[in-house]
């Protein structure tokens, strides 16, 4: 019985249930979801089947919002295709992204190619469509999906030649005001997509900001595109035999591109030379700024109008002012000459009347500088005189009074050239070597300032080698000969060193003659001039000539044509030696 195997029934043995499970199984899911364009996320969540079911209705749902639908009509211009004419191919068109195009973004592009692939994969069956092989549909979208989803540098190159982008811009005779925005407006919308810097400023309406519209001239001026004529190479570097015809290949192609780049940027460059142009906004604010120059203009011709008016009317009353002084003085001095005409000038003998009339027309010149008060009294003053030296006391007095304001007005005016003189630090030598210097050089000679100064310079000792300079020479002569010894007090001169003292120099007694020649180039040659001019048998020759020059008398012309004649003498004395 040991040897026999006895069968129970109503027992079966347990059987071992083996289960895919593991790192390796969830990566194979995975692959397996991407490859038939479902959502991997709730693999990863770990999602029962029905979440994983209700996943991927709502994907489907969403694609069909964007996505052309897949009818007869796209199977048709699918079975127009060629694999080996692929270039020429609408590769958004192919992937069902002609609503999007260049919008679709790097994740919708690989889930409409997804898409395509779960429908027309040759491993989905054998059958044709409209007579075209599956093979070759599904090698069109796998080269539709290689242009614009594989890299950022291929999408760019179609999208660069888009068969459905209009490059055309409008002509400057087809923009006016009017319908400037509606014409412009979509062309740089259109453009906007080939900027480098984004986001880019659009043209905006006819209520722009003054500030919105700068910006986006200043952006569009300076316009960088990343747009290139890659994508319609004539021939493929790839297919040079070697690299020296890949190399003219690509020499080739870029020169192409670079013509067709140049075409564009002129293009773009024409587009805003039109907009900046016709820009009603831009021709609104000219005129503003315009209207503002002008009414500033205005204002400020109004005020230069009123202030030159208003000069205009204090020159008048000054000259009514002085004409009515001017006619109360010629009244007061016709009083003060009637006075003494009806006392007979005081006197009996005509030396004496000729003294008196001496002294009131002395006082009744217009120069002599009598006020009208001083005259008034001395009307009152000479209405009770009897006798003739009362009379030449209150004339004489009159007459100091007026000489005493013309000593203070001449004494400012030397105390302060006589300032200028000390202030340059001239000691009594230097003036000596200054007067010496200008005999050495007389006038007519030239570069004479400069030898004056480089000899009073190299004669020196108080200057302690300091130069002097032309200027400094100049303007010590012509203060030297500004100075009127006889307008000066004793006490002055000696505190200035302008007259000799003990061991001291002198200086001329008309240093105007010893030291400046005051004879300019004009009057100089005003001279020349008068003296061929005007005949030497002339009796009056000299008074014509002083006529003709400026500034002069006869008795200056004559000293100066003897001076001249002097010089020419010493020339040719010098020559002839």
């Amino acid at each position: 019985m040991s040897s026999m195997q006895i069968a129970v029934y109503g027992f079966l043995q347990k059987q071992r249930v083996i289960e895919p499970a593991g790192l390796a199984y969830e990566v194979g899911l995975v692959k397996d979801k991407i490859a038939l364009g479902k959502c991997t996320l709730p693999v990863f969540r770990q999602a029962d089947a029905s979440q994983l079911a209700q996943t991927d209705e709502v994907v489907n749902e969403s694609c069909d919002e964007w996505m052309d639908k897949d009818d007869n009509k796209y199977q048709k211009y699918m079975s127009k295709l060629n694999p080996n004419e692929a270039k020429d191919q609408d590769h958004y068109k192919v992937l069902g992204l002609s609503k999007l195009r260049c919008d679709a973004t790097m994740n919708q592009i690989k889930l409409a190619y997804r898409q395509k692939v779960l429908k027309y994969h040759p491993d989905k069956g054998s059958a044709d469509l409209n007579g075209k092989r599956k093979e070759e549909i599904f090698s069109c979208i796998q080269k539709a999906y290689e242009q614009i989803g594989d890299t950022i540098e291929k999408r760019r190159a179609f999208d660069s030649v888009d068969p459905t982008f209009d490059e055309t811009i409008p002509d400057s005779s087809e923009v006016n005001s009017k319908n400037f925005f509606e014409v412009l407006a979509p062309v740089f919308a259109r453009y906007a997509r080939f900027s480098n810097n984004q986001p880019v400023p659009l043209l905006g309406d006819a209520n722009s900001s003054r500030d919105a519209v700068d910006h986006f001239y200043e952006f569009w001026f300076d316009f960088s595109s990343w747009r290139e004529f890659s994508y319609l190479d004539s021939e493929d570097k790839s297919k040079g035999e070697d690299r020296y015809e890949r190399r003219e290949i690509e020499k080739m192609n870029k020169a192409e591109r670079e013509k067709r780049r140049k075409k564009e940027m002129k293009r773009i460059s024409t587009l805003i030379d039109i907009t900046y142009e016709k820009d009603p906004r831009r021709q609104e604010e000219k005129r503003r700024k315009e209207e503002e120059a002008r009414a500033e203009a205005e204002e400020r011709q109004k005020a230069e109008e009123a202030e030159r008016q208003a000069q205009l009317e204090e020159e008048k009353k000054a000259n009514q002012a002085k004409q009515k002084k001017k006619k109360v003085m010629a009244s007061q001095r016709k009083k003060l000459r009637d006075l003494c005409v009806a006392a007979d000038y005081w006197a009996e003998e005509n030396e004496k009347k000729h003294r008196v009339m001496e002294q009131i027309e002395r006082i009744c010149l217009p120069n002599a500088g009598a006020e009208f008060e001083e005259v008034s009294a001395l009307c009152e003053k000479l209405e009770n005189v009897k006798c003739y030296d009362d009379a030449m006391e209150h004339l004489k007095n009159c007459m100091r009074k007026d000489n005493k304001h013309e000593s203070n007005h001449a004494n400012s005016n030397t105390s302060g050239r006589i300032n200028e003189a000390s202030e340059s630090s001239w000691s009594p030598a230097d003036l000596q070597l200054l007067v010496k210097a200008v005999s050495l050089f007389p006038p007519g000679k030239g570069d004479r300032w400069r030898n004056v100064a480089e000899y009073v310079t190299n004669h020196s000792i108080a200057n302690n080698g300091k130069a002097r300079t032309e200027k400094e020479v100049i303007k010590q002569v012509k203060s030297l000969s500004a100075v009127d010894a006889n307008s000066l007090s004793a006490s002055q001169i000696k505190e200035n060193g302008l007259l000799k003292t003990k061991n001291d120099i002198s200086l001329p007694d008309t240093p105007s003659e010893a030291l400046v020649d005051d004879w300019d180039a004009d009057q100089q040659k005003q001279l020349e001039n008068a003296l061929k001019n005007t005949p030497a048998s002339d009796p009056k020759r000299w008074e014509k000539i002083a006529v003709q020059v400026t500034g002069k008398t006869k008795k200056d012309c004559i000293k100066r044509y003897k001076k001249l004649a002097e010089l020419v003498k010493q020339n040719q004395t010098k020559n002839a030696q």
